[in-house]
């Protein structure tokens, strides 16, 4: 019967420290399997180490100087998980191999002098189970990309349905979205899954756990700046920007990041809500506490933008020399399945989200040029915030420039 797997896919890695065993080997087997060889147990990891995505099967000796065959296969066991790993032995080395296949640490043994039909079958089936788990775990990872893909897009457009239920606290709630999810470059890219973990019980009790949690503190922000939205009044600008400053100084000391303001002219005054000015300038300079690492240099510029669309608004702009935006920033808020801890629920992302909200909020907008290092984020503010789009207006504008979007799309989902 003719073998419905390619068993030249992979290959099998036989090592042992005599050159006649390993030609016979290779001269009997290699017509049907795609053989390397090593005659000791350093140079059999190396090729591991260097070409382990090749392998599926691996046969040691168990006598050899040096690094016993044992050794071998339990530290190709913690390379490459995975690996067939099979134990050629003679019967002297009975208790070796019997405390090797307790352990796990081997699939079988192979018992000296080889027996070529055996052999031959038990390769078979070591390759065959190799394939198996391969083609189990590819359509794994399958099955995940998909529902990667539906989580995204379910928390994409929960948040803009949430954030278009704001239009009576927050002026442009929507557009604001839309200019967050347009800031970073590139695609957010597949979330490197650890397939033993996911077939834990416990990964799925904590995966809810990390949902629940994240989508707590975004309902959480947005319930922050309703509130922090009110009533407008005349506030010199240039007095507040300050005040932020000092305010977030220490945090930015006790990290080793200096922490510069630096207006030009004379600041105009803001017809605002104060707290959510407050509000938003915190978050910015949150982001980047959060974003960069000791020894950066953050500095807020502010003066009054002269052109013509823009003139008599305050132009703030927020410089660093760290490492910038990356895919991460959006992944931190949008996939669920983005749970490292250094980017956890408080992360960037959601704080620099806000940021957007409330800079629209007044009628404003944030762009970030692209460049080769470092961030850079414009905010323009105009000094009396202009009338607000009726929120179905807005609400259609959302759907039309997400759902339309197909860039954006392309990437957000890993595998759009």
């Amino acid at each position: 019967m003719q073998n419905q797997y390619d068993l030249k896919r992979y290959a099998v890695l036989y090592v042992d420290d005599e050159e006649k065993a390993l030609k016979y080997f290779e001269k009997t087997f290699g017509d049907e399997f795609r053989i390397l060889t090593a005659n000791n147990a350093a140079d059999g990891l190396k090729i591991i180490e260097q070409r382990g995505e090749e392998i599926g099967v691996l046969l040691s000796d168990q006598r050899m100087p040096g690094e016993k065959g044992v050794q071998l296969l339990e530290r190709a066991r913690q390379l490459r998980p995975r690996l067939v790993r099979m134990m050629v032995t003679a019967y002297a080395d009975y208790d070796v191999t019997v405390e090797a296949v307790n352990l796990g640490s081997i699939f079988r043994y192979i018992s000296k002098p080889i027996q070529v039909d055996d052999v031959r079958n038990t390769l078979h089936r070591a390759m065959e189970f190799y394939i198996l788990q391969q083609e189990r775990d590819d359509l794994l990872r399958e099955k995940l990309s998909v529902l990667q893909n539906l989580l995204i897009t379910d928390r994409v457009m929960g948040l803009g349905v949430v954030a278009a239920g704001l239009n009576q606290h927050l002026h442009q709630p929507l557009r604001a979205v839309h200019a967050f999810l347009d800031l970073t470059p590139g695609r957010l890219g597949q979330q490197n899954f650890v397939l033993d973990r996911l077939r834990e019980a416990t990964f799925w009790r904590d995966f809810h756990g990390h949902v629940v949690q994240q989508s707590s503190r975004i309902a959480e922000l947005l319930g922050e700046l309703q509130s922090a939205a009110g009533a407008e009044h005349k506030i010199d600008s240039a007095a507040v920007i300050q005040t932020v400053i000092e305010q977030l100084r220490s945090a930015f000391t006790a990290k080793g990041i200096e922490l510069k303001f630096e207006p030009t002219g004379p600041l105009p005054s803001l017809q605002v809500n104060r707290p959510s000015f407050e509000k938003m300038l915190h978050l910015l300079l949150q982001t980047e506490l959060a974003l960069l690492p000791t020894g950066a240099h953050v500095t807020l510029s502010a003066q009054t933008a002269a052109e013509a669309a823009d003139a008599g608004s305050l132009h703030l702009t927020l410089t660093d020399n760290g490492p910038g935006l990356s895919s991460d920033v959006l992944r931190s808020v949008f996939d669920p399945f983005y749970t490292q801890a250094d980017a956890g629920t408080e992360g960037p992302g959601l704080t620099l989200m806000g940021a957007f909200l409330l800079a629209y909020h007044h009628g404003g907008r944030i762009t970030s040029p692209r460049t080769a290092k470092g961030l850079i984020l414009d905010i323009l503010l105009p000094a009396v915030a202009p009338a607000p789009l009726a929120p179905a207006e807005s609400s259609r504008e959302f759907i039309t420039n997400v759902l339309m979007n197909d860039v954006l799309w392309e990437r957000l989902l890993p595998n759009g």
